[in-house]
């Protein structure tokens, strides 16, 4: 489940790229959008910034913008910039691997193999969605041109 500042996170960029193409987008106007405070939202724009995904310029006529194409950005970045590992646990990530000190023989873990699977299958799809689908999608939407798929609810 994406945590709040992951969520946060890429509902900025979304903003920042629905409302200012090119231009830079005062963090106000963001905070207000979104509704959350301008001090986590500083914290979320500063990670991104700091790994080139957002530029910022301080001051009057100062705000955000975004530095990569928006074909570019995936969720996987998003996620991984503003979460950390995707997988489950640290022995199933590919980047941030740990092995666990539990385990006596992780080469031989069904646990280790099946969360490597969902890691494998959840990072292809993650890194399937741009910025830009989103965008794209949203117009979709509005236009009522494809229905927005919804879970089906738990019939315990």
């Amino acid at each position: 489940m994406l945590n709040r500042k992951t969520y946060y996170g890429i509902q900025s960029l979304l903003f920042i790229a629905r409302n200012k193409r090119g231009d830079l987008t005062p963090i106000t106007e963001i905070t207000d959008s979104l509704k959350i405070s301008r001090r986590f939202l500083e914290k979320i724009l500063s990670e991104l910034r700091h790994e080139g995904i957002v530029t910022s310029k301080k001051g009057r006529s100062g705000g955000y913008s975004i530095n990569k194409d928006l074909d570019s950005i995936s969720l996987a970045d998003i996620v991984r910039i503003l979460e950390g590992p995707i997988a489950l646990l640290p022995c199933a990530s590919h980047r941030f691997y740990q092995s666990c000190s539990e385990c006596i023989t992780p080469e031989k873990c069904a646990l280790q193999d099946a969360l490597v699977g969902v890691r494998n299958d959840t990072v292809h799809s993650l890194k399937s969605i741009k910025i830009q689908d989103l965008l794209t999608r949203e117009v979709l939407l509005q236009k009522d041109t494809i229905t927005a798929k919804r879970p089906t609810p738990y019939q315990g």
